[in-house]
């Protein structure tokens, strides 16, 4: 009797973080669909201007010699507060070099723009937020 409440035991206390995690797996929203916007900003360096566009998911959008494409946003609610990542390319029409096809092709976190920034002599660009 006492080995069996002892596995119950470590079952609850092993097995409920498991269940909290799956549970905290509903507030994620995956927006890959062209009916989804992204907005992005970006820094002019030489002018200091800053724009933010309004972008469709999946669509090339061309900002002087910078093409971005947001593959993905990824909307995170699970601890209470939203927090937005995207996987976003960008590529330099004016680099003659054709082995590197994108300047960036990472995750960009709108709460975060400095852990994963994107390096560019004119630019800069992250991301601000998905609908």
């Amino acid at each position: 009797m006492a080995t069996r409440i002892l596995a119950y035991f470590f079952l609850c206390i092993f097995l409920s973080p498991i269940y909290v995690l799956g549970q905290g797996l509903k507030d994620v929203t995956i927006l890959d669909s062209n009916a989804n916007t992204a907005n992005i900003v970006i820094l002019d360096k030489i002018t200091s201007k800053k724009n933010t566009h309004t972008i469709q998911i999946n669509k090339k959008y061309k900002f002087y010699s910078l093409e971005v494409l947001v593959k993905r946003c990824v909307l995170d609610n699970s601890d209470g507060s939203l927090k937005t990542s995207a996987f976003v390319q960008i590529q330099d029409s004016n680099k003659k070099n054709k082995d590197q096809v994108y300047i960036y092709n990472g995750w960009m976190f709108s709460g975060f723009p400095s852990i994963n920034p994107m390096e560019h002599v004119n630019y800069d660009v992250w991301i601000e937020s998905c609908v």
